[in-house]
């Protein structure tokens, strides 16, 4: 024959089981990703000075470049010759170049490293949300092995209290509660009989119910039973 399974969807047990999950109830870790507009402006910061340097370097160098070629026009006397015009644009046209050429690297780089920032901070959220759910999952499973210990205890409890009630009265606790029921149609010839009966019928109910459910039923079938006799 097998051994009855403990049945745990019952009111008792789930009520200690919710106990004992906010006594175990874990120390979970917070994170809060940084926003993207953050993110950008710290990796902006880092990196507009060293295209500002590039793009300033460059328009000296233009400037250098100009000054020169303006000297060795006027020490060969050509002076604003066309030619010299000429070379000075050509030199104007590559730095704007070079110039546009840096903007475009930094908003490569810029893109780049704000997406790497922000899969970072995913990442970090995710490995947290992992953890806090790790820490959760082991919580409920302590707090379900203290829930099966201390509701056997109570199991226990009250199997002995029943035990000593049947000892001392010689009637378990559904002849009790038959004994009660009996004694209150006793009273039905009382004017009062019926708001008795509801009395003493209600109070079987709260007596008995948090000790046998099922008795506390069968009780009030055999008063209804016999009040409709």
């Amino acid at each position: 024959m097998s051994k009855k399974q403990t049945d745990y969807t019952n009111a008792a047990f789930q009520a200690i089981y919710e106990k004992a999950k906010q006594d175990q109830a874990p120390q979970l870790a917070a994170y809060t990703p940084i926003e993207e507009s953050t993110l950008l402006a710290r990796i902006g910061a880092a990196l507009r000075p060293l295209y500002d340097r590039a793009i300033e370097a460059v328009s000296k160098n233009r400037q250098r470049a100009s000054a020169e070629l303006d000297a060795d026009a006027i020490s060969r006397g050509m002076g604003s010759s066309t030619f010299v015009t000429d070379v000075k644009q050509r030199q104007q046209n590559e730095a704007q170049q070079d110039v546009l050429d840096l903007e475009r690297e930094y908003g490569a780089r810029l893109s780049e490293q704000l997406y790497k920032a922000m899969e970072g901070e995913r990442e970090r959220q995710l490995e947290v949300e992992k953890f806090n759910a790790q820490q959760i999952n082991e919580a409920n499973e302590r707090a379900f092995a203290v829930a099966q210990v201390l509701y056997s205890a109570y199991l226990s409890s009250k199997r002995k209290k029943a035990a000593a009630q049947t000892a001392q009265t010689g009637q378990t606790p559904l002849g009790v509660a038959v004994a009660q029921a009996r004694g209150t149609l006793n009273q039905a010839g009382n004017p009062n009989g019926a708001g008795l009966m509801r009395a003493d019928a209600q109070g079987i109910w709260e007596a008995m119910y948090s000790e046998r459910p099922k008795s506390v039923l069968s009780a009030l079938r055999i008063l209804q039973g016999a009040q409709g006799k």
